[in-house]
């Protein structure tokens, strides 16, 4: 049986246009929020926003690096599980639109 709860906060955080954006900045290799601004014309700050819901979703995972002039970072990375589930989403909508 699955959890109810969970998948309504999977499934919320999923149905927004600017989420699954983001998310696709960071299967292409854009994984900071500042440069997921950039990229998106957005404000940092709403990235970092949405980026808490995908966190709190278990969808995306924090993951500290080194800059090029050694100062810690904060990048983000899709959590396994959520590279499979995206692909199975890409698949149906292509499915439905074929």
């Amino acid at each position: 049986m699955i959890d109810s709860e969970k998948a309504e906060k999977l499934l919320k955080a999923l149905a927004d246009k600017s989420r699954l954006q983001i998310l696709e900045c960071i299967q292409e290799g854009t994984s900071n929020p500042g440069e997921i601004a950039k990229d998106l014309n957005r404000h940092r700050s709403t990235i970092e926003k949405h980026l808490r819901v995908l966190l709190a979703a278990r969808i995306v995972e924090k993951v500290p690096s080194l800059t090029k002039g050694g100062q810690l970072s904060v990048r983000y990375k899709v959590r396994e599980n959520a590279v499979t589930l995206l692909a199975k989403i890409r698949e149906a909508i292509k499915e439905d639109l074929g």
